[in-house]
């Protein structure tokens, strides 16, 4: 049995693949570490060009694009290992920060989830660690409201500095590590989020159960997050993120 497996789903995303992958390969895991690799029926030669260069990536390869959470779920639903760690394709992963961050589970046995301290292309944080959503975080976000900025500001938690590891309310999915012992049965993800907040969800509920989500600052890794919901106001990407927070409040209530 390994003892990290990491998830990646994919969909017509080659370049940023190899790019990840190749990160990956260049930190040298032992044979502990496993890597599974969802293509969504990628049309862009995804999926051949991970059989052919990559060959230690256990390649699934779909029929139908089921998005990132059923992707995510199919991997789950494979693996066997007590660390789950997933991780998107524009992710560029640090010497040192998967260690660092599967580390985390042995020193706080109350961590459900762990995420990482990502990074913008030229070594600025993201604020990837987040309290939750409410209909104010919502509402400034996309409306041009007195003191939205303020309160947007401390949706993405500015105003901490993160030393040491943390307990947050959520972290960003692009990259988390998950301890399976604190989920049941054999699917991870919540399906019924077609785009966003799937790692909300994720998160939450296992703070319900009386577990942990922790931020690590000392795990380092590249994100080009390319923020789809942010570049047009009535975009299909705002329009489903919208609908996720619906389903999640509906849900969480």
């Amino acid at each position: 049995m390994s003892d990290v497996t990491i998830s990646i789903v994919s969909y017509c995303q080659k370049d940023l693949l190899d790019r990840c992958l190749g990160s990956i390969e260049n930190l040298g895991l032992s044979t502990k570490w496993r890597t599974i690799l969802v293509d969504n029926n990628s049309s862009d030669g995804s999926a051949d060009m991970v059989a052919m260069n990559y060959p230690w990536v256990e390649l699934i390869r779909l029929r139908n694009n089921i998005g990132f959470a059923g992707g995510h779920n199919r991997a789950y639903a494979r693996a066997n290992s007590p660390i789950f760690f997933v991780l998107n394709p524009d992710v560029i992963i640090l010497p040192g920060s998967l260690e660092a961050l599967v580390g985390i589970f042995d020193e706080f046995p109350k961590a459900a989830v762990a995420g990482p301290c990502l990074l913008n292309s030229d070594g600025s944080r993201q604020y990837s660690a987040r309290r939750f959503y409410t209909w104010r975080t919502v509402a400034c976000r996309r409306l041009p409201i007195p003191g939205g900025g303020k309160h947007h500001d401390y949706h993405l938690m500015k105003d901490c500095q993160f030393k040491e590891p943390t307990r947050v309310d959520w972290i960003l999915g692009a990259a988390m590590g998950i301890r399976r012992s604190a989920f049941k049965g054999r699917r991870l993800f919540d399906t019924r989020y077609k785009l966003y907040f799937e790692d909300v969800d994720l998160c939450y509920f296992a703070q319900t159960r009386g577990w942990d989500v922790l931020y690590c600052p000392q795990s380092k890794m590249i994100h080009d997050h390319q923020r789809a919901s942010a570049k047009t106001f009535f975009s299909s990407a705002i329009i489903n993120h919208l609908r996720s927070w619906i389903k999640f409040y509906l849900k969480s209530k």
